[in-house]
This record gives structure tokens, C-alpha cells and sequence, in this order.
């Protein structure tokens, strides 16, 4: 459990993401990516990373890149901006300052404030007016609560406004950062993306308030009004387990590790429990998450304790009933599988 820790915050402190991968190995995969997307959709986007000058830097954590399904979150992200980009956004990558995650934060407040550096440093040198930031959990609990005593003041970044919709992120006011999910709500409030939920019609989703953004940030609304504007079908857990009651997975803070399993599977019970009980009653077969630790550990969890429901990020859902211009007919979600009405294609 402690090499779990220190390796990774070793790691980021070296190469800018816990898992120590190199720049031109993160945009590898980054690239990975953009061909998975183009034989999804038929469309090829093309995001640019390290590029000066940017409006925005988009930061988020290294696992929405290396580990499934995280991965079909980043495909999201991708997506997702490429849409708007016609419409004036004007954003970059970064394989520097490549980890939204601070495991120092497991270590000491002295740590988290190195690690967490990075990402004011990175949108300085690229001379960036703000940042936005991906799905994840300890991430925005540090920049929610740390990062402006840490690392601040951010003087030499501006008030994040978001190009689309003129909206000014007011809670971002000292960081500069904007949470992704707060982005994309406010896109879909000004109807500035064009969706088709039924594609998300095989999915029964219900939602995990990941610790950190909930408890730790409010972060309740955002997440639940992106997903009833993409999927047909939610249903939330009892009261008593969301929001601000909200279970922890079990696994996170460093228990993440394979010596770690049976910790970890009477930690995560309780939440397992919750989604046990709308999956009979309801028939949910995704949890959706916006959190990175969730999305790497919940389905070892669930395959123990509840085997037919998946995980999922947001964003996933979000790309599999987002309308992108010039697309062919998708047959498949993003990770491949039929979509509504589409399974006797497949077969044939």
C-alpha cells in the first residue's frame, strides 16, 4: 500500500503523471484515441497539445487515459471539444502537466503543493487565460480547498468565462479552474449541443456521488442534469447513500492495489448494497461516476457484488448522444457494443 503511494507520487513529480509515462507516450495513446473515435463516428478530430497561446488548458487525471473505462471517458473529452470547435473554443493538451490526480495529497499538504503546481506553471508557460479540468475526485477536493493558499495567487490567469456561452464560472474566481461537468451543464442549459439520448436507451443508468466533488465540493446538481440530458433512463440510489450522505468506493487514497481486495470488497459493500437494490428494482446497469479512483476500482467491485451493472464517466455518455457534424451513422457506442437497434446489424 505504500509503494501504491509513493510510487506514483514519485512518478508525477518526475514526469507530470503518476504512472511515469513519457510525453510522447501520452500523446501516443492521445492519438490512440482520435483513430478509435474515427471509426466510432467517421469523424477524425484533432487536438493539439503544448500549443502557446491557447485560450484554455485541459488538465485531467492520467487514469481517464491509461485504464479502462477511463479511457472511453477521454474519447468524451475529445469529442467534445472538437464540437466546439466551431464554435470558438480554443484549447490545448498538455503531456507535462499531464495528472489532474495528486496522490501527494495521501502524503502530506507539503507534497500535494509540488505536485499541484504543475498546473499553474504548465498554464503559465503556455500563456493560457484558464483552465479546465476533467473528471476526478481527490483532484478537485485539492484545488477546490488547497490549491489557491498552495500554489495561488493565480494573477496571471483571468476569470474563466466560457467562450461558448459568455457564462462566468464565479466559483472558479480564485483558482481558475473550472470543474468539466459545470462546463458541459452550462452547454446543454444554452442548448449548445445538438444530443440524442436514445442512443443511450440500452442503459439503465444510476449515479455514484464520488466523495471529494460531493461531500467535499457540492458538486450534486451538474453531474445528475448532464446525464437526464443524455440518457432516458435514471434512476438514483435511496437517499440515505447520495449526495451529501454519499458511501466511499472503498478503494481510494492508496488502497488500490491487489494485497489490498478483501479491504476493498468489505469497503465498497455499502455502496454495493445501494446499486444491488435500484438494479432489482429498476434494472440499472451502468453507474456513472465523476471520478477516476471510481472508474479504476468500482468494476472489480461490482463484478464481486453486483455483477450485471458496468461504470462508466460522464462524458462517456455524453459522446455515445453527442451529434457531431459530418458523422456517419453510428451502428456502436464508443466502447464498441451495438446501439439500440442495432444488434442485428452487428450480428451480421
Amino acid at each position: 500500500n505504500t509503494d501504491w503511494i509513493q510510487a506514483p507520487v514519485a512518478n508525477c513529480y518526475r514526469t507530470g503523471n503518476h504512472l511515469g509515462i513519457q510525453p510522447h507516450a501520452y500523446k501516443d495513446m492521445i492519438d490512440f484515441f482520435v483513430d478509435e473515435i474515427e471509426e466510432v463516428t467517421g469523424v477524425r478530430v484533432n487536438p493539439s497539445f503544448n500549443r502557446k497561446g491557447a485560450e484554455i488548458l485541459f488538465i485531467t487525471p492520467s487514469g481517464d487515459v491509461f485504464a479502462d473505462p477511463g479511457t472511453y471517458t477521454a474519447m468524451g473529452y475529445l469529442m467534445l471539444f472538437h464540437y466546439l470547435e466551431s464554435m470558438g473554443l480554443d484549447i490545448t493538451w498538455s503531456t507535462y502537466a499531464s495528472e489532474g490526480g495528486n496522490f501527494g495529497y495521501f502524503t502530506s499538504h507539503e507534497m500535494a503543493k509540488r505536485l499541484n503546481a504543475k498546473m499553474y506553471a504548465e498554464a503559465k508557460r503556455l500563456g493560457v487565460k484558464w483552465i479546465l479540468g476533467g473528471e476526478c475526485g481527490h483532484m478537485w477536493r485539492v484545488i477546490n480547498q488547497y490549491m489557491d493558499t498552495f500554489n495561488g495567487p493565480a494573477d496571471f490567469l483571468e476569470e474563466p468565462v466560457s467562450p461558448i456561452t459568455g457564462t462566468k464560472f464565479e466559483s472558479a474566481k480564485s483558482t481558475k479552474m473550472v470543474h468539466i461537468t459545470e462546463f458541459t451543464a452550462d452547454l446543454i442549459k444554452h442548448g449548445k449541443l445538438k444530443l440524442d439520448p436514445s442512443r443511450n436507451d440500452n442503459l439503465v443508468v444510476t449515479f455514484h456521488d464520488s466523495c471529494n466533488p460531493a461531500r467535499g465540493m457540492g458538486l450534486f446538481e451538474e453531474p445528475r442534469y448532464i446525464i437526464k440530458s443524455v440518457c432516458n433512463n435514471f434512476y438514483e440510489m435511496p437517499p440515505e447513500t447520495i449526495r451529501e450522505q454519499t458511501f466511499c468506493c472503498g478503494s481510494g487514497a492508496g488502497l488500490n492495489a491487489g494485497e489490498n481486495m478483501e479491504l476493498r470488497m468489505r469497503g465498497g459493500l455499502p455502496r454495493a448494497n445501494a446499486v444491488k437494490y435500484v438494479h432489482e428494482k429498476y434494472g440499472v446497469n451502468m453507474m456513472a461516476c465523476i471520478c477516476a479512483i471510481d472508474r479504476a476500482v468500482f468494476p472489480t467491485l461490482m463484478e464481486y457484488w453486483v455483477p450485471d451493472v458496468d461504470i462508466a464517466g460522464i462524458h462517456e455518455l455524453v459522446a455515445n448522444a453527442l451529434i457531431l457534424e459530418g458523422e456517419k451513422e453510428r451502428t456502436t457506442n464508443l466502447r464498441g457494443e451495438p446501439l439500440p437497434g442495432m444488434e442485428e446489424e452487428e450480428d451480421v
